[in-house]
Order: structure tokens, then C-alpha cells, then sequence
């Protein structure tokens, strides 16, 4: 725990709710004894205050002096959880400030109390900065914390931050995740890039980036391109019974792990751990459902106007498939450059298999294309020829209004 700043902000808490840190009983004056009782001597209990100023005092500074810091520290760390609750509970903006320096606090209660106070508080645009920063936390629980804090908020822009970072909520847990490694899958990060936790699924062959500062990636990946940069669009159109076959082959290979969980015999209820553990497995299997429905998609709302660069291609079958590119984009929510790298984790033979009916979907459409190319042009000819017919009569019937015109003139002596 960091604690200077934790210490600092316990007496902050003290000082904004008065006699709140200090109190153990309803008069703030320590435990209510019963008079009539006849107990050993025993030294009153430390209030909160007490606490606090103990733990600076003998375990602020390294070595401990105290037998008990950790013990000391726990406590600690509960007065300052209660303090932000209460913060919370106020639902009083003015409280925001210091209820956000605890996002970067090194103890992960502290940071899904902050958020859990903020979504009782209600963010608002301005607190959108704070966090997106924290809705991007490595542990699991503090993004989900903060992503329930987030659909709590009122605005334009917070309501766009819920919906970017819904994702958070899939996955729980305290254990920190660790930065996904890209270079096991042969795919480059370029420099001063963060990961995004919330977002990307290595297993499905996509991570997801977002820049510290300016955006040097482009140039990274120009010059690792083999083709590009493609509007998303084009990229889309040019490859799109490609990536259909992937995305046909990914989503039967969940399916079929869903399946595969669905007709396990369930577990006793009774066994605990076990129960558990098959349902974390389901569910896990049904967020990868999920992921592979937005791997592709990028909503201009969120990511402006990508472009693509296409890393490696490779024959499979009777196509070429990229199997390796990265989609750059303007994380309009973030408010930084950020990009999406992508590359395919089924096999050779789950792609062909999936191109099978994708070649006669092609094949099917090309005729329907041609068909409609020929109808359209006997269309034009049968138009061009209507047109040439109009005009021979136009032009006839003007040659005998002029030759009748002629005779009726001779007749009359014109």
C-alpha cells in the first residue's frame, strides 16, 4: 500500500465527515461498557484514529517496528474502505477528487471502493478521463467495479465510455492479469502502446492497444506492411469470404466446446469447487461466443474511419487469407490512437472445411451477379434501341409533315 497518500487521505476522510474516523460507538467515545458487569481489566479497544496513527507511527516507515503491521495495515485499510463508502453515500460531488486518487492506489479494495462510491455519487462527463484510466485496470474485479460505476453515470459522454468498455464486466477475479505476450504469436506491438485488459481474447487472435501519447504506430506498421494502409471498407470488401471463413471456423469451434460442457454430467452441488469451476467454464466459453461477434466489428461512433494494414498473407485452399494485419483507429472515447491486432488461430483444415460453402455462396452470388449484369445490359440495348426506333419515327413523321406542308403550298398556289 502506498502510505503516505493512504494516511493523507484517511485524515482527509476525518476531516470532511467529523467524528466519522474516530468513532467506534454511536458517541464516538469508545465501546459502551455494562456497569453491572465485573470483566478483567482489559485496555480499552484502539479507535480508528488510534489505529492509524499507530500504524504511521510503527509501521509507516521500513522495518516494521511492530510485530502486528500486517495486522495493523488490514485494519487500516478497512477504515479507509468505510471512509469511501460513506464518501459514497453522500452522493455529493464535492467528494470526487479524493475519492478518485484512490484508483491508483496499490490495495485493489481501496480501488473497487473508490468505484463503488463514484457509482453511488453518479459520474458525469468530466470524470470520464479518471476512469477510462481505472476501467482498464489489470485486476478483474476493479474493471468490473468500475464499469457498474460507469452505468450509474449521466451524459453523452459516460454513456459512450458504458458501452466502450462493457465488456469489463465478463470477467471477475482478484488475481491481476498479466500484459498478453504478441510476439508468441508472431504479431509486433508498436512502442509506447498500453494494452487494453477489457478487450481482446488471444485464444481468438486479437488484442487490442490504445497509444501513451501521439500515434508513432502508423509508421511502425507501414513499414512491417505488405499491403495497406486500406480504408476498413475496402479491406473488408476485398477479403470478405476470407474473413467469413474464419469467422465461420471460430464460431464452430465454440460451439462446439459449449456443447461439449453442455452434455457433461453436472456436478454435485454438494462439491462446491467443483460446481464453480464448471460454470466458470461455461460461462467462459459463452463470453468467447460473445468475443468473436465483436472481434470484426468497429462502430464508427467508437473508432472514427480505420485503416488496415495486412502483415502476412497465405494461400489456404483456393483463396489467400491475411492471416496477420492490424486495424488503426481513433478511439474517439479515449481520446488517444489505439489499434487492433488480428490473426487467425484456427487451422488449415477448419478454414477449408468453412470454405466449401463459402466457394459455392461465391459462385452462387457471382452468377446472380452476372445474371443481374446481363439483365441490366439487355436492358440498356432494348432502352437504345426504343430510343433509335423513337427517333426514326420522329424523324419520319417529320419528313411527311414537311412533304404535306410542300404539297399543300403547291396546291395553293404558294
Amino acid at each position: 500500500m502506498k502510505t503516505p497518500l493512504t494516511i493523507i487521505l484517511v485524515m482527509a476522510v476525518a476531516v470532511l465527515i467529523p467524528g466519522f474516523a474516530v468513532a467506534t460507538s454511536l458517541s464516538g467515545k469508545g465501546p459502551v461498557t455494562d456497569p453491572s458487569s465485573n470483566p478483567p481489566p482489559q485496555p480499552p479497544p484502539l479507535t480508528k484514529r488510534q489505529v492509524v496513527k499507530k500504524y504511521v507511527k510503527s509501521c509507516g516507515k521500513k522495518p516494521a517496528k511492530e510485530a502486528n503491521c500486517d495486522t495493523l495495515r488490514k485494519e487500516v485499510v478497512g477504515i479507509v474502505k468505510d471512509s469511501l463508502h460513506t464518501l459514497g453515500s453522500s452522493t455529493k460531488r464535492a467528494y470526487v477528487p479524493t475519492i478518485v486518487k484512490f484508483f491508483k492506489n496499490d490495495e485493489v479494495v481501496l480501488r473497487i471502493a473508490a468505484a463503488d462510491a463514484m457509482g453511488m455519487i453518479g459520474p458525469q462527463d468530466q470524470d470520464v478521463d479518471a476512469l477510462a484510466t481505472s476501467a482498464n485496470d489489470p485486476v478483474p474485479d476493479v474493471r468490473r467495479a468500475v464499469a457498474q460505476a460507469i452505468m450509474h453515470g449521466k451524459g453523452s459522454v459516460i454513456t459512450l465510455l458504458g458501452r466502450r468498455v462493457a465488456s469489463s464486466q465478463q470477467k471477475t477475479g482478484l488475481t491481476p492479469d498479466v500484459p498478453p505476450d504478441a510476439s508468441k504469436f508472431s504479431m509486433p506491438v508498436a512502442p509506447d502502446t498500453t494494452p487494453l485488459f477489457y478487450e481482446g481474447d488471444p485464444t481468438l487472435g486479437w488484442l487490442s492497444y490504445v497509444s501513451k501519447g501521439t500515434d508513432g504506430a502508423a509508421a511502425f506498421y507501414k513499414g512491417k506492411a505488405k499491403k495497406g494502409p486500406l480504408k476498413l471498407d475496402e479491406f473488408q470488401g476485398t477479403y470478405r469470404y476470407q474473413l467469413q471463413d474464419e469467422q465461420e471456423a471460430l464460431d464452430k469451434a465454440t460451439e462446439a466446446e459449449i456443447k461439449k460442457l453442455e452434455q457433461e454430467k453436472m456436478p454435485d452441488p454438494a462439491n462446491l469447487q467443483a460446481t464453480t469451476e464448471y460454470f466458470q467454464k461455461l460461462q467462459s466459453a459463452t463470453v468467447k461466443r460473445m468475443a468473436t461477434m465483436i472481434r470484426q466489428q468497429f462502430q464508427p461512433e467508437f473508432f472514427g474511419a480505420p485503416t488496415v494494414y495486412v502483415l502476412e498473407e497465405r494461400q489456404i485452399g483456393q483463396r489467400s487469407y491475411p492471416t496477420r494485419y492490424v486495424v488503426l483507429y481513433q478511439d474517439l472515447v479515449l481520446k488517444r490512437p489505439g489499434y487492433r491486432l488480428s490473426w487467425s488461430t484456427v487451422s488449415d483444415d477448419a478454414i477449408r472445411a468453412a470454405q466449401v460453402a463459402s466457394l459455392k455462396e461465391q459462385k452462387e452470388g457471382e452468377a446472380r451477379q452476372a445474371a443481374r449484369k446481363r439483365e441490366e445490359e439487355a436492358a440498356k440495348k432494348r432502352e437504345a434501341e426504343m430510343d433509335s426506333l423513337t427517333k426514326k419515327k420522329d424523324a419520319t413523321e417529320k419528313k411527311q409533315f414537311k412533304k404535306g406542308q410542300s404539297d399543300l403550298e403547291k396546291e395553293l398556289g404558294f
